[in-house]
């Protein structure tokens, strides 16, 4: 079928590992943090370590009730063995990307055989996405091991009737949950009734499921840190983590974060690449209710799918990796479909020459980016965009030179349309993208975002430690994360008056645009003014 068929069976596993170490590990820590999500987790994991605190997570001195503390704990360990920085805080994502891959080669496996197995491992390392999360010191990596786990051992236990992987599919539920809370039981139980509904199935599946040592087990793996914390901190721990922070964000958009219907299927277009073109064809596979493994694996997949694009499609707040859990089914779902009825010649050229459509405004663009980059000020307007855009930071060639590499790919794609290394030659261009985007672009971005909050880390590691430090309506993790020092955040006027009134020496952060609200400043000189940031160490 493809050239994965001639590797050795027992050097499968290594191969994957082989593939994940080049394509994860060198580039981990070259990007800083980004502000906010990746510096908001290392910040609170590097707090609860400093504080040897293990139950309620803190940033910057604050309770962080946002997240149970699961991931905190995999980011504290990379912390003790590699320092505090931007590769360890990402290696427990890298870690479980890895993890899925190996699940889903052993399902596969197991399913039909190795080298469907190594397929789908192989399409999920190369979906654009999931090399980007990969790269992030976020929870979706690791949330997505344990939601893929649940919903295979379901499978495995419709395919079986074996009891063991009922129980595996409840206590991978519960550790979903404790991962990053109801999501973790909400999305796979949707799934679940969902294929047990279309075959008209259900009431015998509900009746068959052993719910008392499920049920054991979903408690003892989900509810460990919930109950310590409501000891703990009571009705306000529970307010703020399934009021705010789950409904809230459901019915509401939080920090900016909304968009409208259509947010998701750009995301996913965007996000599946360079596999776009092949939905058409794993949608066609679908071939109705059908028990025959493949076919049921193909519908799960889409069933997958789709209810977490209508799901999070509903919830209010929106941010791209919300959806990432459906990963593993597409990769799992494009292999079952290749492996049932694997292409002819006409669809798979035009899903070659299709994909290269869909990637050659990608390639154009790397290519002349460090060209036009000095260009792009005059067509942006918001003020904060100018701000960081008018640094003295240029992009390095090395963007050109991965526009040209992947511009070549696409040309021996679309030259090159035998049936025999289809999914060879995808895989490849996939990981390539990735490296592309990761890479070049990927740090490029890091730095330039994050110049100004570095700069003012190095300075406030530079000040004495007894000198309070202090923001103006802003809180931006990374500062803390990189000095090592907590900043306490003021959120009007009448705060930094009171400062004032102190008499002592401090420093203050903000943003350009709030200056105009602190019109005294003008008359101190700033020690920082970069990207749209000032920072000032203000004396009596």
């Amino acid at each position: 079928m493809n050239r994965l068929g001639n590797i050795p069976q027992h050097h499968y596993i290594w191969y994957l590992l082989a593939i994940w170490t080049v394509f994860s590990l060198p580039s981990l820590g070259l990007a800083p943090l980004f502000d906010y999500d990746e510096t908001i987790y290392a910040q609170t994991a590097a707090d609860m370590m400093h504080l040897g605190e293990w139950v309620v997570p803190t940033a910057n001195g604050l309770q962080f009730f946002e997240k149970p503390p699961f991931t905190y704990y995999m980011m504290d360990l990379c912390f003790s063995i590699f320092g505090e920085n931007a590769f360890a805080a990402r290696l427990p994502s890298a870690l479980f990307t890895l993890f899925t891959a190996i699940l889903l080669f052993r399902f596969g496996r197991d399913l039909h055989s190795p080298q469907f197995g190594m397929a789908a491992a192989l399409i999920f390392l190369s979906i654009l996405e999931v090399g980007i999360l990969g790269h992030a010191a976020i929870l979706d990596a690791v949330l997505n091991f344990f939601i893929a786990g649940c919903l295979l051992n379901y499978f495995r236990w419709l395919q079986s009737s074996e009891r063991k992987h009922a129980l595996w599919c409840a206590a991978m539920m519960g550790l979903a949950v404790s991962i990053k809370g109801p999501v973790g039981a909400v999305v796979p139980i949707l799934v679940i009734m969902a294929d047990r509904l279309i075959v008209g199935d259900l009431i015998r599946t509900l009746k068959t499921i052993p719910w008392l040592s499920a049920l054991a087990l979903f408690f003892i793996t989900a509810t460990p840190w919930y109950l310590m914390i409501f000891i703990e901190h009571g009705i306000g721990f529970l307010y703020e983590f399934i009021v705010v922070q789950n409904i809230g964000r459901a019915l509401h958009p939080m920090q900016g974060h909304g968009g409208g219907w259509h947010y998701y299927i750009v995301v996913f277009m965007v996000s599946v690449l360079p596999w776009l073109a092949w939905m058409p064809y794993l949608i066609k596979s679908w071939q109705g209710n059908t028990r025959e493994p493949l076919s049921h694996m193909i519908r799960l997949a889409l069933l997958w799918s789709v209810i977490v694009l209508v799901l999070f499609s509903f919830a209010q707040t929106k941010l791209p990796h919300y959806i990432s859990c459906l990963y593993p089914a597409i990769a799992l779902g494009l292999t079952a479909a290749w492996f049932h009825k694997a292409a002819d010649f006409s669809q798979l050229r035009n899903m070659q020459r299709a994909t290269v459509f869909i990637l050659l405004p990608v390639a154009l663009a790397l290519m002349v980016f460090p060209i036009i980059y000095p260009s792009l000020t005059a067509w942006v307007h918001h003020p904060r965009a100018i701000a960081v855009l008018s640094q003295d930071i240029q992009p390095s060639f090395f963007i050109t030179m991965a526009g040209i590499a992947l511009f070549a790919a696409l040309i021996y794609l679309w030259r090159n349309t035998e049936q025999t290394f289809a999914l060879h030659r995808f895989i490849i261009l996939g990981l390539l993208l990735q490296s592309c985007l990761i890479i070049p672009l990927g740090t490029f971005a890091g730095k330039l975002a994050q110049a100004p909050q570095s700069r003012i880390a190095e300075t406030m590691q530079s000040l004495p430690k007894d000198m309070p430090i202090y923001s103006y309506n802003l809180n931006f993790p990374s500062m803390s994360f990189q000095s090592g020092r907590s900043y306490q955040v003021v959120l009007n006027q009448q705060g930094i008056q009171t400062l004032q009134a102190e008499r002592q020496t401090y420093g203050l952060i903000l943003r350009s645009e709030s200056l105009q609200q602190l019109p005294w400043l003008k008359n101190v000189q700033a020690t920082i003014d970069q990207g749209g940031f000032l920072f000032y160490v203000v004396k009596p």
